[in-house]
């Protein structure tokens, strides 16, 4: 049986240098945690703040197209 296990850890940075110091500090930690697991791994990545607007749905498939069909046939 194969587990993962994993630890999420949010940060907010003003730059890059400021994240470099967060990953420089993360890759120590992971030293430590490599000593009892060779395998671990870290991997960072930017993290987009969702937008606030609301999504607009596509319409599901035949909605509108009586329309469609009465203006293509006129």
């Amino acid at each position: 049986m194969k587990l993962w296990g994993q630890i999420s850890i949010e940060l907010n940075v003003g730059d890059y240098v400021e994240a470099a110091d967060h990953q420089k500090r993360l890759e120590h930690i992971l030293r430590q945690v490599q000593q009892a697991y060779p395998d671990a791994t870290l991997a960072m990545r930017e993290r987009r703040q969702r937008r606030s607007t609301p999504v607009v749905r596509a319409m599901p498939p035949g909605a509108g197209t009586g329309r469609l069909n009465a203006y293509l046939e006129s």
